[in-house]
């Protein structure tokens, strides 16, 4: 079976697991919790730049870290589609607007003067669909995020969020993928080597 073929397969048995109906109470309470043990093992800090995601389809929200994030200071960033198909994140402020971009995705809301940016950060938030303790992730398919994490300047701590289900014991990789560095889930962080 090709590499190809086995992540095909990992993202439909995902998908079907972040089906609406799945998001009762306690899905809601591990979501928060995972929110919860992301702050306490990454504290925001004044003045830090964070590269933060807006959650789709199941994945873990982030609306807690925004918030305890914009309350300690923190440069907050949030990513947009760019015409050359790659990722361009905009810092984002208490007021500021959201629009959908697009895969419907919220996305800052853009403005006379805004510039991005996609190098710089001190820490970078990530999502997926599946990890594993080697910090090997499994994204939509469209590798927007393994080409923005390839082009750090190697700074930057990179962490995913998930559901403790979606740890595997292996996810497939090709060449061009690019690990995190820790993964928080609501039992925890599995750390794959912090810099």
């Amino acid at each position: 079976m090709f590499v190809g073929d086995r992540k095909a397969l990992l993202r439909l048995n995902e998908r079907r697991r972040a089906s609406p109906e799945d998001m009762d109470r306690e899905r809601a309470g591990k979501n928060l919790r995972v929110q919860e043990i992301f702050l306490a093992a990454f504290p925001p800090a004044s003045g830090r730049k964070i590269a933060l995601y807006s959650a789709v389809r199941g994945e873990v929200g982030t609306d807690r870290i925004r918030e305890q994030c914009l309350a300690a200071g923190v440069w907050l960033y949030y990513p947009r589609m760019c015409e050359d198909g790659n990722l361009t994140f905009f810092r984002h402020e208490e007021n500021d607007g959201w629009e959908r971009g697009r895969f419907g995705i919220r996305e800052p809301q853009m403005g006379p003067g805004r510039e991005g940016i996609r190098k710089g950060f001190d820490l970078v938030v990530v999502p997926g669909l599946a990890f594993d303790a080697a910090g090997r992730r499994l994204g939509q398919g469209h590798g927007y995020y393994d080409r923005f994490l390839s082009g750090l300047d190697g700074t930057a701590v990179t962490v995913g969020l998930a559901f403790s289900w979606q740890l595997v014991p292996e996810v497939p990789v090709d060449a061009w993928d690019v690990p995190v560095d820790a993964v928080v889930t609501e039992n925890g962080v599995v750390e794959r080597g912090i810099k």
